[in-house]
């Protein structure tokens, strides 16, 4: 016999249980297809927005660091084989982020040929800032959760881990944390350095970190009993090995799958921040910023007439809600699918 078909054959992914009890959930399906259009859109956000680029003057910073004529916009943008294509897809300026602004009326403008989605409050244009407004959903999402992650496994993994006194301080700390209001802290923060979205991220992630140190600390604790890490102590396994090896990998999954489901949340609470002026600077592409412009124009221009402006705060709205959705239903399906007894 061939000592080669003696060896265990790994399973392909996709025909995994788990991967088929994934694919077997329609919510999944429909979670990971709109998280893919918020994805195709913010990768494209350059070529989607290129006629708004070409228009409107106050689109002219973006264009002068692109390297780009307002005649060869769209034909630059919507080309992939045009190098600079691929620099306004991968890291284009930080000016193209700041939303146009189609003259200066105080009254929002409806839908037209030039603006698909209208103008706002100012003369914001709608459609530009939905767009790139994705890009920085993605950002923000992923750096916050990144970092609380990261925080939150190094504290919970060493109090879960190692126990006794360093257990007990780590976790009076992360009862601080939790007890602390992420409304008064992100005010403290943005009072000491100021506005910006690198404030309010830092501010929500170390907010948002002692929820997942507690969560992780618990899983370690239930790893650390099974009889495979009993059997790794009795081999000899040295306790960092017997760490990386059997625990970390086998109590990290719960924590991962509710990242995923906070990625959305954390968006909403910076749309919250950005609504009440403390997040993205005025005039940057970020959906709270373009729910702030409507807020003088949710009840419309006389009593009783609270859809004269819809496009001005519904269409933003429904952005928010849909990003997060997305992540609550593909976030629920990862878990039905990993453990299917919850």
């Amino acid at each position: 016999m061939n000592p080669q078909d003696m060896k265990p054959q790994r399973e392909a992914w996709y025909r995994s249980k788990t991967f088929k009890r994934f694919r077997r959930n329609p919510l999944a399906i429909v979670g990971a297809l709109m998280l893919l259009v918020f994805v195709v859109v913010a990768l494209l956000a350059p070529a989607i927005t290129a006629p708004q680029l070409a228009e409107v003057r106050t689109a002219r910073p973006c264009l002068r660091d692109l390297g780009l004529k307002k005649t060869e916009v769209v034909g630059a943008l919507r080309n992939p084989l045009h190098p600079k294509f691929w620099r306004a897809v991968i890291a284009p300026p930080k000016s193209c982020y700041n939303i146009p602004r189609d003259g200066y009326s105080p009254l929002p403008k409806p839908p037209s040929k030039k603006h698909p989605l209208g103008l706002s409050g100012n003369s914001y244009d709608i459609l530009y800032g939905l767009i790139w407004g994705t890009r920085t959903a993605f950002f923000v999402g992923f750096w916050v959760m990144g970092i609380s992650l990261a925080i939150g496994i190094v504290i919970g993994g060493l109090a879960g881990f190692l126990g006794g006194w360093v257990d007990n301080l780590l976790m009076r700390v992360t009862d601080v944390m939790l007890a602390f209001p992420s409304l008064v802290f992100v005010m403290i923060i943005v009072s000491i350095f100021g506005n910006g979205i690198t404030q309010v991220m830092l501010a929500i992630a170390v907010v948002s970190w002692a929820s997942y140190a507690r969560l992780f600390r618990g899983d370690i604790l239930k790893t650390k009993a099974q009889d495979f890490v009993d059997a790794a102590r009795a081999l000899g396994a040295s306790p960092l090995r017997i760490f990386l090896k059997h625990i970390f990998p086998n109590a990290i999954g719960t924590l991962l799958i509710l990242a995923s489901m906070d990625i959305g949340s954390v968006v909403l609470s910076f749309s919250g921040f950005s609504f009440l002026g403390l997040g993205a600077p005025v005039g940057y592409a970020d959906w709270g910023q373009m729910t702030s412009f409507a807020r003088g124009y949710i009840l419309g221009t006389a009593q009783g007439t609270p859809f004269d402006f819809w496009y001005v705060w519904i269409i933003p709205t429904l952005m928010i809600v849909f990003f997060v959705l997305a992540w609550n239903l593909l976030g629920d399906a990862v878990r039905d699918a990993l453990d299917p007894k919850s």
